[in-house]
């Protein structure tokens, strides 16, 4: 199959869908149809950022409407019961401007949820892999700067800060000082985006911020960190990518080398 554009694939996933849809729904179909191979680093702030672009520039003559923060649909489909929680709006812009202080004052960039010790190969300085989804470039976040939570099991054990030093280094400390033989599972919450190639962006500033954005985005990180029972919402306020972990090469090589020599003591 030929390489679709991002747009014409954006099109025939909702053609095919005829509902609405998340923007990471969208890119996980689109990488699961096939239309598309070459997803980059970052294949749902891609079609985040198509859509709210074409919205946003196009106005009324958009193909597209924005339903709900990262909901989208196609405006011939708007009629239909696949646009839900009680939301009709003709005007898509109106809706975009209420959740764009979100999406564009965010401090929180990327972020990893409940990363795996046991997957890092912790050298001098540590690779920490992740991927956005299933086919998409992988990403080294060795030098992002941000805070991290380091758990026993799914108990909050210690939060740290990677200001000065990267999340890397801080992560590596904590294998060889008091914490060492404590901690299993690690989330982080990183200031620095990702580009489609998959390097960081250094952000050191953040002069559009206001008392409200950094309300939601504390509310947003404790909700994801500690999961509340009471809490009926998860921390959808948090704009920043979620990572799934990629286990490291190292840790993948000797676990092949372990299950071979398994396998060639039973013979």
């Amino acid at each position: 199959m030929e390489e679709m554009k991002w747009r014409d694939a954006i099109i025939k996933v909702f053609e095919e869908e005829r509902k609405t849809l998340h923007y990471t729904e969208i890119a996980e179909l689109i990488a699961e149809r096939g239309y598309r191979t070459s997803l980059g680093a970052t294949p749902q702030d891609t079609v985040s950022s198509l859509l709210n672009v074409d919205i946003k520039n196009n106005r009324e003559k958009s193909q597209f409407a924005k339903v709900d923060r990262g909901m989208f649909i196609l405006k011939k489909f708007m009629d239909q019961k696949s646009v839900t929680n009680g939301i009709h709006s003709n005007d898509p812009i109106g809706i975009e401007s209420s959740t764009e202080r979100i999406e564009n004052n965010s401090l929180i960039h990327a972020f990893g949820i409940y990363w795996q010790r046991n997957l890092v190969h912790w050298k001098s300085t540590p690779d920490l892999l992740g991927i956005q989804q299933l086919g998409a470039t992988e990403v080294n976040f060795k030098d992002q700067r941000g805070i991290y939570i380091l758990y026993d099991a799914r108990e909050i054990l210690y939060v740290g800060q990677a200001i000065e030093q990267t999340l890397g280094q801080r992560l590596r400390q904590h294998t060889t000082d008091r914490l060492s033989g404590r901690w299993d599972r690690f989330s982080w919450f990183g200031f620095y985006a990702v580009t489609d190639k998959g390097h960081l962006q250094d952000r050191k500033k953040f002069e559009s911020l206001d008392i409200q954005n950094i309300a939601d985005i504390l509310e947003a990180v404790l909700i994801e960190c500690i999961e509340p029972r009471q809490n009926r919402k998860q921390g959808n306020t948090l704009a920043g990518m979620e990572y799934l972990q990629h286990e490291s090469p190292e840790i993948k090589k000797k676990r092949n080398q372990e299950l071979l020599k398994e396998l060639t003591d039973k013979i």
